[in-house]
């Protein structure tokens, strides 16, 4: 009996993927969180990088069940800086799911991330990753998360089921959004070329990205299909109020009555516009629904850009005069 040739994994130092941190691995992160989400069990849908928390910025801002998801990266072992970024971040976003991805935890740092895992509500989850770039001869190097500090009621048995049971329904969802984005991504409305595996596909929406973002989304149990603003508060001032204003401005230009939510316990309030889905529609009526997102995502973008533009543009203005107005208050003769 012949005796089977098999190749010797080997690992591969990140730093030759992906130089740089910021510049490098974030961006690659944030289109690839399904890879994470698979490692964890978790539905993953990008929101933002870079989203500003005051002054501050965290890597990845991300959504599942519509709760916030703080994800901070890094490239070198860890360290109390991280850590403390972490916390900041999720304590400014309301998170309830904290991701800290490294290739080398400090067994102190591990031990902080389990403490908390022991001591905070049920429903706040924080998760420890080791990340590494593995290969075999010579083949492209592929990543490998694993979770290293998780909540108490999670496994890897369980995250395995998970990804095993939401791959159907991935691929449904990446075949009935290939043509939204591709029709999108080839008149320059997005930068984003692929569909992720999720029920909602979100859009950069320039300047304003920090307090605002677009997405279309399917919500089979509700059945609708939704084109949504997803709006986030600054500087302890709703953006939801400050839009609401402007809301028969708006409505008059897009040419529809939208549907305004402020969501109870939240940290972000939605503008959205609606139409039937069912997953048992016929592809022309499906088709007609994708053809339906692909004429209102513009739509949305060119009314409602330029208000949450200069929205933004004063929360930081606001926020730079009070900053030097507490400098001023500190100043002594």
């Amino acid at each position: 009996m012949a005796t089977a040739k098999l190749g010797q994994l080997e690992e591969v130092d990140l730093r030759a993927i992906w130089g740089d941190e910021s510049r490098d691995f974030t961006p690659w992160l944030a289109e690839h969180l399904d890879e994470l989400g698979a490692a964890l069990g978790l539905d993953l849908n990008l929101i933002e990088q870079e989203a500003g928390v005051g002054p501050f910025a965290v890597d990845i801002l991300a959504e599942e069940d519509e709760a916030f998801v703080v994800i901070e990266n890094q490239l070198e072992r860890t360290d109390h800086g991280h850590l403390g970024q972490l916390l900041t971040y999720a304590a400014g976003r309301d998170a309830r799911t904290l991701i800290w991805i490294t290739p080398n935890f400090r067994d102190e740092h591990r031990a902080a991330l389990d403490w908390l895992n022991r001591w905070t509500a049920e429903e706040i989850r924080v998760f420890g990753v080791a990340v590494r770039a593995v290969r075999i001869g010579d083949s492209l190097p592929a990543p490998e998360f694993r979770a290293v500090a998780f909540p108490n009621n999670w496994s890897r048995r369980s995250a395995i089921r998970s990804n095993r049971s939401q791959s159907a329904a991935a691929e449904r969802y990446r075949e009935f959004f290939l043509p939204v984005v591709t029709d999108l991504h080839e008149r320059g409305h997005t930068n984003r070329t692929e569909p992720t595996g999720k029920n909602a596909q979100y859009f950069n929406s320039g300047r304003s990205q920090r307090i605002g973002s677009y997405s279309t989304v399917l919500r089979d149990g509700s059945g609708s299909a939704r084109v949504l603003a997803w709006l986030t508060p600054d500087n302890d001032r709703a953006v939801f109020d400050l839009l609401h204003r402007e809301r028969s401005e708006i409505e008059s230009e897009l040419g529809a009555e939208l549907v305004w939510e402020r969501l109870a316990g939240h940290k972000w309030s939605t503008v959205s516009l609606r139409c039937p889905f069912d997953w048992s529609m016929s592809d022309d009526d499906l088709e007609e629904i994708q053809q339906w997102m692909i004429g209102w995502i513009p739509k949305f973008k060119r009314v409602l850009e330029p208000r949450l533009n200069r929205i933004a543009e004063e929360l930081e203005r606001e926020q730079l005069e009070g900053v030097s107005s507490g400098l001023d208050g500190d100043s002594s003769d």
